[in-house]
């Protein structure tokens, strides 16, 4: 009797493992069988997002081409001193673009309009080298001293009725300068009279004292004389 109840128990234990071996088994063939079945659901409300990168495309502007011609002008020296015979030389350059370079126009003709701060208006022309430069000598007038004078420049399009504007007059302003005052030499100090070594033609006294203690007499010419002579 005592030998077949472990073996019993055993029996039941065995059992037991068994019974919890299958019971997660089928435990996780439910688990894998519902996520399978949730993973391949969609909402129909909700479309799939798909994501397309395109390499080597810019987001910008396009590079807007070349026109045929350019201008442009400008004033050599902006800030001249001013006086009664300043001129300044006012440059306009005019280019045409050929295939993609740019070229000199020869033989246009330029005007400029130069703009005074009193209110005045000088027009003047001048016609391009071969490499399209205009040059426009202006003399300064007073009224530019500390002002700004505009100049605008323009060209005419060959074959067209169009002209090319400078796209920013050029500009200068006179100034004022005071003269350098010069450094003048103080006159020295001279002495016109110039003094002068003269020997002495002299003949040398000796001095003779006149009170003295010990003092040898003189001999005189009568006290020389022997007696009976």
């Amino acid at each position: 009797m005592l030998s077949q109840q472990p073996k019993k128990n055993n029996t039941l234990a065995l059992y037991v493992k068994l019974s919890a071996i299958l019971f997660l088994l089928c435990l996780s063939i439910l688990v894998v069988a519902c996520g399978g079945s949730n993973s391949t659901q969609q909402d129909p409300g909700t479309p799939v997002v798909s994501v397309t990168i395109n390499l080597g495309q810019v987001i910008g502007s396009p590079t807007p081409p070349l026109k045929d011609y350019y201008c442009g002008g400008w004033a050599t020296d902006t800030s001249p001193p001013f006086d009664q015979t300043s001129v300044v030389s006012v440059f306009g350059k005019f280019t045409h673009i050929v295939d993609g370079n740019p070229e000199g126009v020869g033989g246009a003709t330029a005007r400029a309009t130069i703009n005074w701060p009193d209110g005045t208006t000088d027009i003047m022309t001048a016609t391009t080298t071969s490499d399209g430069l205009a040059v426009f000598p202006v003399a300064v007038k007073a009224s530019a001293i500390n002002k700004v004078v505009t100049i605008q420049i323009t060209f005419p399009i060959p074959n067209s009725t169009r002209s090319c504007t400078i796209p920013s007059a050029a500009y200068f302003t006179a100034i004022l300068v005071s003269p350098t005052p010069s450094n003048t030499a103080m006159p020295s100090a001279t002495n016109s009279a110039t003094p002068s070594d003269t020997p002495f033609s002299g003949t040398p006294t000796p001095f003779t004292p006149t009170h003295c203690r010990k003092c040898t007499p003189t001999p005189s010419p009568s006290s020389t004389k022997k007696p009976g002579g």
